[in-house]
């Protein structure tokens, strides 16, 4: 018995999503009549028919949080607002993420007993953001010439966390892609910022709309309420899906 199921794709072709809605469907009857004809346009129907166009308390966590990041580092690359500021914008922003994911997820969280995601996340978000403010307030050098990798490191942590955790390829390798933005970050120091925020947000984005490796007893309540899915035609092994 492995610790990841190594049979399941990262990106299921025919995903057993949570909160699957008529509009998927029909979007996918649609393309499939509309670009039968061809074999790309069929390929490229499929991978638009299997994003998930409705939105659960999970995706809307997501969203939320890449919405900070993208604000958050855009901020720092192109406003000229004092890094004071910044700051104590950023801790709002921060304040916000977590309260508004917390909210979002924490009914699923609790009927499926990934409270510690929850509590993950809020403690590495919040630590990161009194590291920032105390490098930011105190002018310490080292933790501003780092806030960057300081950021790309908590995410790398978290994601890793969650992917050991639920047993999820997608999250290590989310985790992954957030070491390796870390070492990128030298190539163009001066766009480090930007870099950093796309890293974050565009993974978050990604999140909320794909489906990923998942374990089926996850997907069988959202927030409380029994859940349509629609199953692939073999069975994904029980546990849990995501915070």
């Amino acid at each position: 018995m492995t610790f990841f199921n190594l049979s399941e794709p990262l990106v299921p072709p025919n995903p057993e999503t949570i909160g699957m809605q008529d509009l998927n469907r029909l979007l996918k009857v649609h393309l499939k009549r509309r670009f039968v004809a061809s074999p790309v346009l069929s390929k490229l129907a499929a991978w638009l028919s299997s994003i998930n166009f409705s939105l659960t308390q999970i995706d809307r966590a997501f969203l939320l949080w890449g919405g900070v990041a993208i604000t958050i580092f855009f901020l720092a690359q192109f406003s000229h607002l004092s890094w004071t500021t910044q700051s104590s914008i950023d801790a709002a922003l921060t304040g916000i993420g977590i309260a508004g994911s917390a909210q979002l997820t924490w009914r699923l969280a609790c009927s499926e007993k990934l409270r510690w995601v929850v509590f993950l996340w809020a403690v590495l978000m919040a630590g990161g953001m009194v590291v920032t403010a105390y490098g930011i307030f105190c002018s310490v050098v080292l933790v501003l010439a780092h806030l960057c990798s300081l950021w790309l490191g908590l995410c790398a942590v978290g994601y890793l966390a969650m992917g050991l955790g639920l047993r999820s390829r997608c999250f290590g390798a989310a985790s992954l892609v957030h070491g390796m933005a870390i070492t990128a970050l030298s190539l163009n120091p001066s766009w480090q910022f930007l870099t950093t925020g796309l890293v974050i947000a565009l993974t978050l984005f990604f999140f909320s709309v794909v489906p990923w490796d998942m374990r089926e007893a996850e997907a069988d309540e959202l927030c409380g309420q029994p859940i349509a899915v629609i199953r692939p035609s073999a069975a994904m092994p029980s546990a849990s899906r995501q915070s």
